[in-house]
């Protein structure tokens, strides 16, 4: 039997959360210990032991080479897929940068990667904002798209019954709600970022960058935790406010507003 395309796309985000979260996170808990020189091995260390850099390297390329897989077999890389690459190589980024002699890390660090775990959310809430009056909203990409909802349906019938003003002023509402959890899901990453890198600081010099691959895997799965689950439940109040607002001014119920 043909695998459906809802089929292949839950497939596809359950691949993207074994690649770009779980692999990478057991890789920097269980491999970064070991000699900051994989050449000269510490008496004692495991074989899985790579040390710091070699840990954080290889769980750095995962995502990376999914994403490259992906592009080469679609001929494209979607929004989100973007943005998570972007996250992964700012992350390589910093580490090469703050990483100093005998396995020590600048004391800015924690700093560095709150502020990077914030800003994306923060530039995509102020895009999705800026776009809401735009012909092709953010909404449309994250919530509102083609592939969910039958929109020249949608507007056929908004647009019989003269309701485009109200149309025009809930995806704009539903811009600003989007925007609002994004925000929110910015301050989160803020804080979660400092709870896990600032300790690391305390550590010995020579065990810092063993803590910081720590704390990096730590914030990636718990982030995924705290910070993705209420998003994910966010996300669907929005979802649901669009559902009932866009069924009362189309007159179209739940089934006839989605794509089947």
């Amino acid at each position: 039997m043909p695998e459906t395309s809802a089929g292949k796309s839950k497939s596809d985000s359950l691949k993207g959360v074994l690649i770009g979260v779980l692999l990478p996170v057991l890789l920097l808990d269980y491999c970064s210990g070991g000699s900051m020189k994989p050449w000269e091995p510490l008496p004692g260390q495991h074989w899985w032991e790579l040390g710091p850099a070699w840990a954080m390297g290889l769980a750095l390329s995962l995502p990376i080479g999914y994403g490259i897989v992906q592009f080469v077999r679609r001929g494209k890389i979607d929004l989100m897929s973007s943005i998570g690459l972007a996250g992964v190589l700012m992350t390589g980024v910093i580490t090469l940068c703050v990483v100093g002699e005998g396995g020590s890390i600048l004391a800015s660090t924690p700093w560095w990667f709150a502020a990077k775990e914030a800003m994306i959310p923060l530039i995509l809430a102020a895009a999705v904002l800026l776009s809401s009056g735009s012909d092709a909203p953010l909404l449309q990409t994250f919530l509102y798209t083609p592939e969910l909802f039958d929109i020249p349906r949608i507007e056929k019938r908004v647009g019989e019954r003269n309701e485009e003003k109200a149309y025009r002023r809930t995806l704009a509402n539903a811009s600003r709600m989007l925007a609002g959890s994004l925000a929110l899901s910015a301050l989160a990453n803020f804080a979660l970022a400092l709870h896990f890198l600032l300790p690391v600081l305390a550590e010995a010099p020579d065990r810092q960058q063993v803590a910081y691959n720590y704390a990096v895997g730590s914030l990636t799965w718990w982030g995924f935790l705290v910070i993705g689950v209420p998003l994910m439940a966010t996300l669907m109040g929005v979802m649901s406010y669009l559902l009932r607002r866009l069924g009362r001014l189309a007159g179209l119920d739940r089934d006839r507003l989605l794509m089947r």
